[in-house]
């Protein structure tokens, strides 16, 4: 068991000035995967906003591109990088190459993902092994490689993209599900490892977002997301803005007692 350190009267004030500063993320650097489109892309122009640089990391160059000038035009920082997130000799050189360039990495985001519908019986082994080594294997190695520079420094926030289904089921979609299930556990295990060595580790479960993601995993079915809308709360697709004050708030000093928790932004759909 860790020793609690003796707590002094002056820490158990509120000292002028000091709720300005919780969500101040001025002069960090974040690192986001899947930041050419869709939620990684909003994220990033957020946290751009907020005064971090970001390294907009993706295999979609050309995505990556558009955020980066989209950031670049709204006066804030951004890098672009081609990233691989299941190529951990890709994203080690890319960890070792934020901290040579910036010092530090303060932020990591992973949003890489991807999603393919069809029925258990006939899902396709292939998309079953893509999605498991993006969604999952990509999440672990970035946590991997972006971690381990964090703990060298004593500090840091990531952030996990899980899922609704993260947390309940839904059809056509068992590899997407086990996938999400998977960054749910090793956002939990990760937190628990890391939690006395300055690294915290948090999730964002997102409803259905109306991404491009989803409208390319629609053209195959409507099945899946027919049958989640069919019990939302109100009948309105998450959009890609509404994720980013969960992930400042994640990010900030604000939320440094906050590990191994998945922050929710479902509008209330997992208590339907």
């Amino acid at each position: 068991m860790t020793e609690q350190r003796p707590v002094d009267d002056e820490e158990l004030t509120i000292p002028a000035g000091y709720v300005q500063g919780l969500f101040d993320l001025a002069g960090r650097v974040a690192v986001v995967t899947g930041g050419g489109s869709g939620l990684g892309r909003a994220i990033s122009v957020g946290y751009a906003q907020a005064g971090v640089t970001v390294i907009v990391a993706d295999v979609n160059d050309d995505g990556v591109a558009e955020t980066v000038a989209t950031i670049a035009a709204q006066g804030g920082s951004a890098i672009a990088s081609h990233l691989d997130v299941t190529s951990k000799e890709q994203v080690d050189a890319l960890a070792d190459r934020v901290v040579q360039d910036h010092g530090r990495v303060d932020i990591l985001v992973n949003s890489a993902g991807s999603a393919f519908r069809s029925p258990a019986e006939d899902f396709p082994e292939d998309r079953f092994d893509f999605i498991l080594d993006l969604n999952l294997k990509g999440t672990y190695l970035c946590c991997q490689g972006f971690g381990r520079q964090m703990l060298a420094q004593g500090k840091g926030s990531i952030i996990n993209l899980a899922s609704i289904g993260s947390f309940i089921a839904y059809p056509w979609a068992s590899a997407y599900l086990a996938s999400k299930g998977g960054v749910l556990g090793v956002t939990r295990a990760l937190a628990l490892e890391w939690r006395d060595r300055g690294v915290r580790v948090n999730g964002i479960g997102p409803t259905l977002m109306d991404s491009p993601l989803t409208r390319a995993a629609a053209q195959r079915s409507s099945i899946t997301a027919d049958w989640i809308k069919a019990r939302m709360l109100r009948p309105r697709l998450g959009l890609p803005r509404e994720l980013v004050g969960a992930a400042i708030f994640l990010a900030s000093d604000a939320a440094e007692l906050v590990t191994g928790h998945t922050l929710m932004c479902d509008d209330g759909y997992l208590v339907a």
